[in-house]
């Protein structure tokens, strides 16, 4: 990786940065800065062009990490964003190249994937997790069929699995789901069972991208009616979706 790379990590955990930064450094990349908030960083005394400048952006909350990644890329549209990220749902990494990330990429990641994976970034590709793949690899090609006329009333779900399918849109884990609603992780799980029987789905994904592409957002305020603008084309019935490798490269998970 060359040198002239400048990283600038941005992580309310300081011991967490400091690591990281250590890590980088071990491996041969010299300009690395840690910031407690993306407001610290300056960009103007930076040297050579915008797009040799990466964001190594984590936070404890994804949805904060988000917001972060939305404001560098408004500001900075040149710049090269990396998520480093606690969840790697299919749902939250739509959502992050949605906002402008270039990178995706899990914390389970070993040491030696993440700088190969800032190399990919650096040279123009996209890095995501091999878990997105494995989720539409997952779509059931067999199960019957769902009539695009069904409607989210005509399924019989309670007002609790609406807003649990709602976090499954927002690609939440159980557990946050839990502490939102005040409800136990076991609750969450059985919920999560009886809206994919209910979709006549097969996992969590499937549930998601059914809800959304019938206007359910992950919104609690959002009314069911509203129509939302994917990053990608919604896939319904049974046919196998196809992936394009072209130009993105898969993340190990």
């Amino acid at each position: 990786m060359s040198n002239k790379i400048k990283i600038s990590i941005i992580n309310q955990n300081e011991i967490e940065g400091e690591g990281l930064r250590r890590i980088l450094i071990e491996r041969s990349v010299e300009d690395v800065e840690v910031f407690r908030k993306y407001s610290e960083i300056s960009f103007d005394d930076m040297e050579g062009p915008m797009s040799s400048v990466f964001l190594l952006i984590c936070s404890p909350v994804d949805d904060m990490t988000l917001d972060i990644c939305r404001m560098a890329h408004e500001a900075h549209p040149e710049a090269r964003i990396i998520m480093l990220a606690n969840e790697c749902s299919s749902m939250m990494v739509a959502r992050a190249f949605r906002l402008g990330v270039a990178g995706y990429i899990s914390k389970d990641t070993s040491c030696a994937g993440l700088v190969a994976m800032i190399k990919l970034v650096e040279l123009g590709e996209k890095v995501i997790p091999s878990r997105v793949i494995s989720d539409l690899a997952a779509l059931d090609t067999t199960s019957r069929p769902i009539e695009n006329d069904v409607r989210i009333s005509d399924t019989n779900m309670s007002g609790r699995e609406i807003e649990i399918l709602r976090g499954l849109i927002r690609g939440e884990p159980n557990k946050l789901i839990s502490r939102r609603l005040n409800i136990t992780e076991a609750t969450v799980k059985v919920h999560v069972k009886s809206i994919l029987r209910k979709l006549q789905v097969v996992n969590r994904t499937q549930a998601a991208i059914w809800a959304m592409s019938r206007g359910l957002s992950g919104n609690s305020e959002t009314s069911m009616q509203e129509e939302i603008a994917l990053p990608f084309p919604v896939l319904t019935g049974t046919r196998p979706p196809s992936v394009k490798c072209n130009g993105t490269y898969i993340a190990a998970a």
